[in-house]
């Protein structure tokens, strides 16, 4: 009964442990967040999958919105002291957005791209770091 015991615990240990190994390698530049919708008496949350890449990021960030409505959706990138690098809004509301940012030119060091809804309040931030060519 012991040996079985100790079979088990070592089982669960192994398993939580691969379990968090596999967390951690996930991406910090890929996620998802929600954005809340009143419709009449109705909240509605829509979930909005995102992706910066390709990482490292030198010269170029690709961004990728997804969301399963169209939606107006904008970016501004700031740089670690606050200020406004770029903005971008386009033309018309998609449930899908494919945008490229040239950084080449910005100095090495933190940004975020701060993610804005339909009524232009930010809804959701994704820190990168800009490194050197």
């Amino acid at each position: 009964m012991k040996k079985l015991l100790l079979l088990f615990t070592l089982s669960c240990i192994c398993f939580f442990s691969n379990a968090q190994t596999a967390l951690q390698h996930v991406p910090p530049n890929m996620g998802s967040f929600y954005i809340s919708k009143t419709t009449g008496t109705l909240e509605e949350h829509i979930n909005v999958n995102y992706a910066l890449y390709p990482a490292p990021f030198v010269n170029v960030v690709k961004m990728n919105l997804n969301t399963p409505h169209n939606m107006m959706l904008s970016v501004k990138i700031i740089n670690s002291n606050g200020t406004q690098m770029t903005a971008w809004k386009p033309a018309q509301a998609s449930y899908r957005y494919d945008k490229e940012f040239d950084i080449s030119s910005y100095p090495t060091g933190q940004y975020k791209i701060d993610i804005y809804g339909p009524d232009n309040t930010k809804v959701h931030s994704v820190s990168f770091e800009k490194k050197a060519s």
